[in-house]
C-alpha cells in the first residue's frame, strides 16, 4: 500500500468533538490522531482508514467495553495503525486486532477478560506490540498469526493467566518476543502450525 500523498494531523477529540469513538475515526484521515477522553466507551471500532492512531489520554481510565455482547473492542483493516494507552476488556473475541494489514503498533495496552484472544495481529506484517497486558483470554493474551515473514516484535509486556501466553500459529520469518513476562498461563509460549489456516 502507497502512502498517502498529504497527511492532515489533525486531532479529533472524543468526546468533545464526536460522540463516540467510531464516529471520530469515521472522520478521520490518514495522519489524525483520535484522542480519547477517560471513560467508558460501549462501542465496537471498526477502522478502515490508514495511518490513523487511537489513543487514550490515560490507559486505566478510558475502557472500551465489549460487555459479552460485542465481537472485538477495536478492529483494524488498514495499514499503519497505532492503538495506545486504553484498556479493552469483555469482548466476545478480541481486544483489539489488526488482520490483514502492513505496518501496526499496539502500546501501552491493557485487554483483559476478552473471550478469544487480547492482543492479536492476523495476517499481518511489520508489527510492535510494547509495553502491554494481557489477561484473562480462554485462548492467548498474545497472538501474531498466519504472516511469513511476520516482522514483529513483542517487548516490555507481561501476559498472565491465559489460555496461552502467546500463541505463533504459522507464524515465521522475523518475529521476536522480547524483555517480556510470561506467566501464570496453561500454557505460555507455544509457536506452532495448523493445517486449518494458511501458511
Amino acid at each position: 500500500t502507497e502512502s498517502p500523498a498529504e497527511w492532515s494531523g489533525d486531532t479529533r477529540r472524543v468526546p468533545a468533538d464526536y460522540p463516540t469513538i467510531q464516529a471520530a475515526v469515521d472522520a478521520a484521515g490518514p495522519g489524525d490522531l483520535v484522542l480519547i477522553a477517560p471513560g467508558v466507551y460501549r462501542e465496537e471500532v471498526q477502522v478502515s482508514t490508514p495511518g490513523i492512531t487511537i489513543r487514550g489520554e490515560d490507559r486505566n481510565e478510558v475502557v472500551i467495553d465489549g460487555e459479552f455482547v460485542r465481537d472485538n473492542g477495536i478492529i483494524v483493516f488498514s495499514d499503519g495503525v497505532a492503538v495506545e494507552n486504553l484498556t479493552l476488556r469483555n469482548a466476545l473475541q478480541n481486544g483489539v486486532i489488526w488482520t490483514g494489514v502492513r505496518g501496526y503498533r499496539g502500546s501501552y495496552l491493557t485487554a483483559i477478560d476478552n473471550q478469544d484472544y487480547g492482543i492479536y495481529a492476523f495476517d499481518s506484517g511489520d508489527g510492535l506490540l510494547e509495553h502491554s497486558y494481557a489477561s484473562g483470554s480462554p485462548d492467548a493474551g498474545f497472538y501474531i498469526g498466519q504472516c511469513d515473514p511476520c516482522q514483529a516484535v513483542i517487548t516490555d509486556s507481561i501476559s498472565e493467566w491465559n489460555g496461552l501466553g502467546y500463541s505463533g500459529t504459522n507464524s515465521s520469518g522475523d518475529l521476536y518476543l522480547i524483555d517480556s513476562v510470561w506467566r501464570y498461563n496453561v500454557a505460555g509460549i507455544v509457536p506452532n502450525t495448523l493445517d486449518t489456516e494458511l501458511l
